[in-house]
């Protein structure tokens, strides 16, 4: 089936973003793949973002683009919550997410949606592509590029790890539908992140999660990124911040919380998985500890894999 007949619509959750905001636009209207359509979730900015949108909406007489108000809850409810309407307002959809300061080079949705087709996104089968991104300064000099995945992506690592950037993500109709039915759960429960709790549900699941090896997005780092990349110095330092506040443990809490809610969507090898985790958590110290390496749960990397113990006696976990 020829890839150009999926449609992809963009999920796009925007606050103050008018500095950046164009440029991120204008790379959708230069999509190779022209199938697409926007939805923009905007938590009240009081910049020029929704006049930067209006008057983008009114060059593309093509593309369907909806402007909504957001929950003014944080970038993660916001991202759910968009999600949540794009799928909707249009069911049989891919979803692409994007981040409001990046921009997207020319042929990102139809190596996604060649990829997604070909595996079976027609059909019902529920995937998830991701690519690779070009690190960038705020004016997009190039500074390197994304890590790769070191080991394959599973809900054993997600309970633990974010590893699928949510500015690359793309969904076929199905994982789409299966995510956006459990956006009221996470919002309750407060998920952290939208995209670390994406690539938590459609592991447990056992959809199959690609990483495209070419990097199609220009990820821009600048001052005001909600989060930003994580490179080794400053990742270092915001893992020790995160521990030494019971920030992580305070996000599995809610991570766990909102994966029991939902524990039907999950296989029946990653339900038993998750209640021993919460059971192993419940008891805590060495019977965590003890209890990672016999239920598969890693991080990617070996310096992480050796953190995790630690974390689990000390109650970081």
């Amino acid at each position: 089936m020829n890839a150009n007949t999926l449609h992809v619509r963009i999920v796009l959750a925007t606050y103050n973003g008018a500095t950046y905001l164009g440029p991120q636009l204008d790379s959708y209207a230069a999509q190779s793949h022209k199938n697409w359509s926007l939805d923009i979730s905007d938590d009240g900015s009081s910049d020029a973002t929704q006049e930067i949108i209006r008057d983008f909406a009114a060059h593309q007489p093509g593309h369907a683009i909806r402007l909504f108000n957001g929950p003014k809850a944080g970038a993660a409810a916001n991202f759910l919550c968009g999600l949540d309407k794009a799928i909707a307002e249009s069911p049989d959809s891919a979803i692409a997410i994007s981040d409001q300061d990046d921009v997207w080079l020319p042929r990102k949705l139809e190596k996604a949606a060649e990829w997604l087709v070909a595996h079976g996104a027609m059909n019902g089968t529920p995937l998830l592509w991701s690519c690779r991104t070009v690190l960038t300064d705020a004016k997009l000099t190039p500074k390197g590029k994304s890590r790769t995945f070191k080991r394959r992506p599973c809900f054993g690592n997600a309970l633990v790890q974010n590893i699928v950037a949510g500015n690359t993500i793309v969904l076929s109709p199905a994982a789409a539908k299966i995510i956006a039915s459990t956006t009221q759960s996470a919002l309750r429960f407060g998920v952290p992140y939208h995209d670390w709790w994406i690539y938590l549900i459609t592991s447990g699941m056992e959809a199959r999660i690609y990483q495209e090896t070419g990097p199609l997005v220009l990820y821009r780092q600048h001052a005001s990124n909600v989060l930003g990349h994580h490179g080794p110095v400053r990742g270092r330092l915001n893992r020790l911040s995160m521990v030494a506040g019971r920030r992580y443990h305070r996000w599995i809490s809610a991570n766990v919380a909102a994966l029991m809610d939902n524990s039907g969507l999950l296989t029946d090898a990653n339900q038993q998985m998750l209640r021993e985790f919460e059971q192993a958590r419940h008891d805590g110290g060495a019977h965590l500890a003890a209890a990672l390496p016999k239920l598969g749960i890693h991080r990617q990397s070996k310096a992480g894999d050796k953190l995790l113990p630690i974390l689990a006696r000390y109650g970081r976990l």
